[in-house]
């Protein structure tokens, strides 16, 4: 299928907005050197490499699809559908990461203070299956890897399982905090796990409805609304989560209440 040129771009951007929270994370990790803001840096890593791999992918096979690159050796290969097998399998690593942080900062709740690091380790096994999925498909159908239903709908679902542990556990602590800061960081993060988890839908339904998917409402092939829709909710996702994770100091004073003294004046 031809790669728009809106594509490449959307994808780009979402590649810079992604790298740009992983260097904040890194840098707050290293200001603090705490384990679970260590996870939470290597989940969005993660996603960083597979952000990187559909952006080229697709970069690659627009520029053979308008002939600018010409060689044998490169159009016979799918890059675009092997980005985006890049892109699944380092989002399912992400996943790990992701209830690895979940288990590091709830680690006093009782699902994982009864349960320690065994959810982290069944849910990255789970998701190796995933990963493995994707290996296969793409040595099995080369140079035009595919990537089929069965593994999008159960990445999705260990997303959900994810994302949805990530809010779950968040609603406590918001319903805890008492300074307006503190609230508002919360609800960027669950407001970065609802856009997180909307990316993935909107990817699974532009799977499902473009002309050669099992329910094609639309009649082109892939790149239907939904896939920029996805990128947006992953924009998203990455401005929210930069808010509630990092919490830059500008963000902070706009939620700070007021000092003793600022209300004598």
């Amino acid at each position: 299928m031809d790669v728009p040129l809106a594509a490449v771009i959307t994808e780009g951007i979402a590649f810079l907005a992604v790298s740009f929270v992983v260097a904040a994370l890194y840098y707050r990790y290293f200001d603090r050197r705490r384990v679970a803001a260590l996870a939470l840096a290597v989940a969005f890593n993660a996603w960083v490499i597979g952000a990187l791999g559909l952006f080229l992918g697709k970069l690659i096979q627009y520029l053979i699809d308008k002939e600018i690159i010409t060689s044998t050796s490169y159009t016979s290969i799918g890059f675009s559908d092997f980005g985006i097998n890049i892109g699944y399998g380092f989002s399912a690593l992400s996943n790990v990461f992701i209830m690895l942080f979940v288990a590091l900062v709830f680690s006093q709740s009782p699902m994982f203070r009864r349960t320690k690091m065994l959810i982290p380790i069944i849910f990255g096994a789970l998701n190796g299956i995933t990963i493995g999925l994707l290996v296969g498909a793409t040595f099995n159908t080369w140079p035009n890897p595919e990537y089929t239903l069965l593994p999008t709908l159960y990445h999705l679902a260990l997303t959900f399982i994810s994302f949805f542990a990530l809010m779950f556990l968040t609603i406590r602590p918001l319903r805890a905090a008492e300074l307006k800061w503190e609230k508002a960081g919360f609800r960027f993060i669950i407001l970065s796990a609802i856009f997180g988890s909307t990316t993935y839908i909107c990817f699974a339904l532009d799977f499902m409805t473009a002309s050669d998917g099992l329910m094609p409402i639309f009649s082109i092939e892939g790149f239907t609304p939904f896939y920029y829709i996805a990128y947006g909710a992953a924009i998203l996702m990455c401005i929210f989560a930069y808010l509630g994770y990092v919490m830059p100091n500008f963000i902070r004073n706009l939620y700070k209440e007021p000092s003793t003294e600022e209300y004598a004046k």
